[in-house]
């Protein structure tokens, strides 16, 4: 595997700690190590690119950075292939070559999960609890669905929703508590899209051992569908079906739920950096060049 020479100023470091659990690397500063030291057997070229990071930063200037990026990719072919990763919830800000393939969070070509590293395994070390309500919602109002979600089920007994309008990086402790315990008292975690097209929360129930419930619009952003069957362990809805969702999930029975959470436990490494590098590798080695390009993927 090649990688495109650009300046470190592309992958600079950040102080953010957003969500609230997370202690240590974004995703693409995970796989840039990742990538470095692994053989990666691709004739794709990776762009290494903290989007992120870059993108958040108050120096971040798009021209500026998009003039050093077209230097670098005029020293290569025309018909050169490459690769990026990107977690931002926009991906990439920056003009890529058409032959391009995203690896993306909540954009791109190929979908990957919203994650991020917690060096402490605070979710997975949460000590479980009795499931005694139907299901909950503890976050932020940041995307029209999550506001259709919050007046169709804000009524609903057994459903627990704790919603703010708006969007803070700054989550305060007793919020992320409140959100874990409401968590691990629910049977399912709802988890709509936010203002990108995933959720950490889909993710982070899983930690938790609560079977998640996606909630989306126009596209299903969820990874390893070539590889996962979601509905043996979690809940897909589009949004025209919100109104129906409290009844789908009080239909699920006993003997159901119990298997999709056994099947939670089966693929929980999947959903891990580590699984994760793994699938972006088997992906590239596999059938990288075949993959067809989006056209947002050069956005």
């Amino acid at each position: 595997m090649r990688i495109l020479d650009i300046s470190k100023a592309f992958r600079p470091k950040t102080s953010h700690v957003y969500p609230p659990f997370k202690k240590g690397r974004y995703l693409e500063e995970y796989m840039y190590e990742y990538l470095l030291t692994h053989d990666i057997q691709t004739d794709r070229v990776y762009i290494p690119v903290f989007w992120t990071n870059m993108q958040n930063h108050p120096g971040f200037n798009k021209e500026k950075y998009n003039l050093l990026l077209q230097f670098a990719i005029q020293k290569l072919p025309s018909t050169t292939n490459y690769f990026t990763i990107v977690q931002h919830d926009d991906g990439p800000q920056l003009t890529l070559p058409r032959n391009t393939l995203v690896f993306g969070a909540c954009s791109g070509t190929v979908p990957l999960p919203l994650l991020y590293e917690d060096t402490d395994g605070t979710l997975l070390n949460t000590p479980r609890t009795e499931k005694t309500i139907l299901a909950s919602f503890v976050g932020q109002l940041t995307h029209p669905i999550r506001r259709a979600l919050f007046h169709a089920i804000k009524d609903e007994p057994n459903i627990v929703c704790h919603a703010k309008e708006g969007w803070t990086v700054n989550v305060s402790d007793d919020a992320a508590a409140l959100f874990v315990r409401e968590t691990l008292a629910a049977k399912f975690c709802l988890a709509p899209r936010g203002y990108g097209r995933s959720s950490f929360r889909f993710f982070e129930a899983m930690q938790l051992g609560t079977v998640p419930v996606y909630v989306w619009d126009d596209k299903e952003w969820l990874p390893y569908q070539d590889e996962l069957d979601y509905s043996q362990f979690s809940v897909s809805i589009h949004q025209g079906d919100i109104q129906n969702l409290a009844c789908r999930l009080r239909s699920i029975r006993k003997e159901e739920y119990e298997k999709m959470q056994e099947n939670l436990t089966k693929v929980q490494h999947w959903f891990t950096l580590e699984g994760m590098a793994s699938y972006i590798a088997r992906y590239l080695q596999r059938n990288a060049t075949l993959a067809p390009i989006l056209e947002d993927a050069s956005e």
